[in-house]
């Protein structure tokens, strides 16, 4: 703990002038005051500073950085993620694309139901019955 460097010590009968622990120091032409403990802050060091009100607590710029590089880790997992699932999902959309019956007539230029379905099931055209409906 720093102490103030102009000022003496309170004489004896301000010994119970600061509280929670502060010292006790005066100047010739004032007021005693009071130096405070860490934790405290007041004209009398009568009020308790939560850790978040403290004003020597910093951040240091190595924790920043730490937390910059592992949240940007953590961005370009989910946005790789992303990206896989949508490859994923837009190859299982084209394969059921291509399997339809459209598709296979599209793609062969069958022109009639036996080549049809001869290329979509692989079967032998005369296996077919062509009877009409």
């Amino acid at each position: 703990m720093v102490t103030p460097a102009h000022g003496e010590r309170c004489p004896i009968t301000y010994s119970s002038y600061c509280l929670n622990g502060g010292t006790c120091y005066i100047l010739p032409t004032s007021n005693p005051f009071c130096w405070c403990k860490d934790s405290f802050k007041g004209s009398r060091c009568e009020e308790f500073m939560l850790l978040s009100q403290q004003p020597d607590r910093t951040i240091s710029p190595s924790l920043i950085v730490i937390i910059v590089v592992t949240l940007l880790i953590a961005l370009s997992v989910i946005i790789g993620a992303t990206y896989f699932y949508y490859r994923k999902w837009r190859q299982k959309r084209s394969n059921q694309r291509n399997s339809s019956l459209y598709h296979t007539v599209t793609t062969h230029g069958a022109a009639n139901i036996r080549e049809i379905l001869s290329v979509r099931f692989s079967i032998k055209k005369q296996d077919v019955d062509c009877r009409s409906v």
